[in-house]
């Protein structure tokens, strides 16, 4: 699982790691209430993190990759 903070998701998508080819931020809301951003890569299931449950609520695409 990639789950990751604002800063660094940021820091994905300003293109800091390009070979490991991020395809996917979800923001959400975490079990404890808190903004988590999951983030995705080629080999993941194109639903990761969409898909609520008790550790994701609320998802929302943040970012995909061009």
């Amino acid at each position: 699982m990639a789950t990751v903070d604002k800063k660094f998701a940021d820091r994905i998508i300003a293109g800091e790691w390009p070979e490991d080819k991020a395809q996917r931020i979800v923001k959400y809301t975490n079990t404890w209430g808190g903004e988590s951003y999951g983030v995705t890569f080629p080999s993941d299931p194109p639903d990761k993190y969409l898909i609520e449950s008790p550790y994701v609520q609320n998802p929302t695409i943040y970012w995909e990759a061009p």
